[in-house]
């Protein structure tokens, strides 16, 4: 399944509850645990290094 994630359209994760990410060799895989219908579920997303960067770039403001 292919997934985009913009600011276009509905939210598919209201609520991440926590990120975690880990090498994968060549990808980096990120874990989302968000709410779905009401249960902690982990989505496990691989991504290349350079748009794992550029999500932690824009995930930043939220540590802060």
């Amino acid at each position: 399944m292919a997934l985009r994630i913009d600011n276009h359209g509905q939210n598919i994760f209201p609520t991440v509850e926590a990120v975690d990410a880990s090498d994968a060799g060549r990808d980096v895989e990120v874990t989302l645990l968000t709410k779905i219908e009401g249960r902690l579920t982990p989505v496990a997303i691989k991504l290349s290094y350079k748009q794992a960067g550029d999500l932690a770039k824009l995930l930043a403001i939220f540590g802060e």
